[in-house]
This record gives structure tokens, sequence and C-alpha cells, in this order.
């Protein structure tokens, strides 16, 4: 039963050992810090292309394999990074439960005076002689009072001793921050075990009710994400997009959701949508046409009025007002020419997406590229024909998360911020002060804080003195 307690306090002083806490917390940000270098959650293509930017290719496989053994692609999920933020858990649980009693201890107990001969080896010490004040004694305990301290009074063999003390109850501070830091890790854990990540590719005119995670799994939801439009705006003469946005629709239970009293949401990069505690970013998008895309145009007539037209690939339709037809029988979505003036594809994005179509009027066929971003190229022999868009070629890649802890984050981090305040702006101030029949002696246990001390005495002394500051 002996050896049994023994393991049981050696266990306990384990935990709450700062020593151990200073490790937990270096090995944890260490931890966080290759989590911010090393990119997390991609394919093994996309990991050892990072890494062969500075490594060969073999190494760059090899470095892989590390970071797959150790999950350090998954860092924050890992079993070994949890494990770490349950142990610091556990490690501030129990340092604050070793300490707490003591410390509410010291409050309940009476003062009592310090010993001359400890006073004389504190490290800050500072004597007045030049006043020439009666009943100096008691003004000093009021400037003491006025300024929030609180007072005892002790008589000792060399004179009278005060205690003046502020701000000792801000000691619990540290409490306020390990309860803060606790919520946090809380926090984190719940969005480990109970919360997820994945991303949605969905093409314009389809919806989905279904994410897949960063792990590959298809996580199902209680509600259907369509696509109405998604748009993107290059830079002028650039491939580069300089926007992009999607136009989104709930369906649950087969009904639209209105929000604000309408029925699509438009998201775009850095404004995010949330639904159910489920958050959708604008993270990606890409080219994929498919059967239901629509070649939309606009047929502008000698009036200057506008007719919306649309067909789909190799579909025939007819211009107004006359007997053409007219049948769409190529694609690009960024039409180049090269050197030789041959045509060619520059890239899989929309930049300037243009269609081959082909005119049949009694019997005669005419074709003619028209380019979506080119007016000139909109003219035809049966009036002005402007392709629109090709819809439904594109998708939008969302990222889509659900993260319960995120609340517990907030809430810890604001009272962490609080007992950092506390704990540094607030400090327990503790003067030692003898008076005799001639002189005042201040005494200070700390250097810390000194200068703000050394002020805080000058300032009681003009006032003792009366002088005007």
């Amino acid at each position: 039963m002996l050896k049994i307690e023994k393991w049981n306090e050696k266990i306990w002083n384990f935990f709450a050992s700062v020593d151990l806490a200073v490790a937990l917390f270096i090995v944890i940000s260490i931890g966080a810090a290759i989590g911010t270098v090393i990119p997390q959650q991609p394919g093994p293509e996309a990991t050892v292309q990072f890494f062969s930017k500075f490594f060969k290719p073999d190494t760059a496989l090899t470095i892989y394999e590390v970071i797959s053994l150790f999950d350090l692609n998954n860092l924050y999920h890992s079993w070994w990074f949890t494990f770490l933020l349950f142990i610091f858990a556990l490690n501030l649980i129990v340092c604050s439960i070793e300490r707490l009693p003591g410390l509410i201890k010291s409050f309940k107990s009476s003062p009592q005076p310090i010993s001359f001969q400890v006073l004389e080896k504190m490290p800050f010490k500072k004597t007045f002689t030049d006043f020439k004040e009666e009943n100096f004694k008691e003004k000093l305990i009021e400037i003491f009072r006025k300024k929030g301290f609180t007072i005892d009074i002790f008589q000792i063999n060399e004179g009278t001793q005060i205690q003046g003390k502020k701000w000792s109850k801000s000691k619990l501070a540290v409490y306020l921050t390990h309860f803060s830091i606790l919520i946090i890790l809380t926090g984190a854990l719940m969005g480990t075990f109970f919360g997820f990540r994945g991303h949605m590719n969905i093409v314009e005119g389809t919806g989905l009710d279904f994410l897949i995670s960063d792990d590959g799994r298809p996580i199902p939801l209680n509600f259907k994400v369509m696509c109405e439009k998604f748009e993107v705006e290059y830079y002028d003469n650039s491939a580069m997009p300089k926007a992009y946005r999607s136009k989104l629709k709930i369906i649950e239970n087969g009904q639209a959701v209105k929000f604000n009293g309408k029925d699509e949401i438009l998201i775009e990069v850095n404004h995010p949508f949330s639904y159910k505690g489920i958050t959708f970013y604008q993270a990606s998008y890409g080219f994929q046409p498919t059967e239901h895309a629509e070649f939309r145009f606009i047929y502008i007539d000698k009036e200057g009025k506008e007719i919306p037209l649309k067909s789909h690939f190799e579909e025939k339709f007819k211009i107004p007002g006359t007997s053409v037809t007219v049948q769409v029988v190529d694609f690009s979505p960024a039409l180049g020419i090269d050197e030789s003036g041959r045509l060619f594809n520059m890239t899989t994005d929309m930049i300037n997406p243009a269609v081959l179509v082909v005119f049949e009027e009694n019997g005669k066929k005419s074709e003619q590229w028209i380019l979506s971003k080119i007016p000139e190229t909109w003219e035809t022999p049966y009036g002005k024909l402007k392709f629109n868009e090709l819809w439904g070629a594109q998708f939008t890649g969302l990222q889509v998360r659900k993260d319960p802890g995120i609340p517990l984050i907030y809430i810890g981090s604001i009272f962490l911020c609080f007992g950092l305040l506390i704990s540094l702006f607030l400090r327990p101030i503790t003067h030692f002060v003898i008076i005799t029949k001639d002189k005042i002696t201040f005494y200070y246990p700390s250097t810390k804080g000194i200068v703000f001390v050394e002020k805080q005495i000058d300032e009681i002394m003009s006032k003792l003195k009366g002088e005007k500051k």
C-alpha cells in the first residue's frame, strides 16, 4: 500500500511540474511551426511536388514517406499532437490544483510583521529624511489609502512598520489564464473529434448533398448545395484571375432556403457563408463540360433589341426573323493565335471563350469563330450575334468546414487576453515602510517593475511634503 502511495505521489509530482509544462509548450510550438511549413492535407503528388522545389525527386519522395509516417501532413489531427494537447491540459489542471489552496490560504491568513533583518536584505531600499511634517505617519497612511492600498500597521523594535498592499488578488489572474488555455484546448479537441473538413466541386446548374473529407471519406449533408452560376474576372491581357465568385442555393426538403428574403447566396474569396454550423469557402474553380452545358448567345436585331438564345453542342437553333439556322461545332475556353496564324487553346481557364458556329440558309453553309470578348467577331452576315457564355461548363471548388469548438476558442481567447492584461498591468504591489522619529524607509521585495515602484514612492513623498506635481 505504501508503494502505491509513493507511485501516486511521483505521478502527481510529475504532472504538477512546471518543467513539464515548459517542455510541452516548446514541443507543441515546434509542432505547430512544422504544420505551417509542411502543406496540410494534400495528396502525395502535391507534397512530393512541394519538396521537389528544394530537393531532388528521390529525396522529396523519402521526405514524403517520413512525413506520412509521423502524420506531419495531417499534424493538427494526428494522434501524437492530440496526445500532447491532452497531456498539456492535464498538466495545467494538476498545477492549478497543486498551487491554488496555498494561494487562497495566503489571502485568509492574518498579516504578520516582517523582521528588520529580512527587510534589510530586500533588493530595493530608499530612505527619506528631508521633511518636517507633524503627524507624518498618519498623513502617510492616508495617502496610501487614497491610492487604493490596504494598510497593515505593526509596532516593532525599530519603529512603526507599515505594509501597503495593492492588487494582491490579481495573483488569481494566472488561474484565469490557465482556465482560458483549457477552454481553447477543449475547443481544439472538439474540432478534431466532432468536426470535419473537406471540399465540394459543383458544376454550374447541379448540386451536391455530400462532401469529400480531406482523408477521402464522403460525408453526407442533410441538405443540397446548388451552384446556380459561377463567375471569374481576369486582369486585362492576363490569365491571372482578379476575382471569382459563386451564386449558390441551399435546397432542404425540396425547397430553397431563404436568407434575408433571398434564396440565392453569393460567396467569394474571403467572404464565406455558414449554414447549420457548416462554413463554405470559395477556394478554387475549374473547367468541366457536361451534357447539360448550354451555349448562351444574345442576338441583336436591326432595331438594337437584344434576344437571348441558347443551345447545346451541335444542336441547331434559328436566328429570330430569319430562316437561318446556327449550330455550335467547336469550342475553346481561351482561343489564341500562334505565329503562323493557327488557332490553339491557350489554357483550360475561361479567359476568352470562343465558339465555332455553322450558319445554314437554304442549304448554303458558312462558318465563323465568335469570341466572347472581341465585339468585332460578333458581326455576321445575318446580324450581330454575341457569344455570352458556356453555362454549366465550369465548377466551383468549395472548401467546407465544420468546427463546433470555434465558439469555445473565441471565448477562451477573450479570457486569455483578460488574464494576460491583469497579470502584466495589475501586478501585486507591497510596500514595506519603516517609520522612526526622523526618517521614513521604503523597502520593496523585487526588482521587477522597480522604475514604476520608485516613481510611485516619489509621488507619495511629494504629497506627504505638500509639493504640487
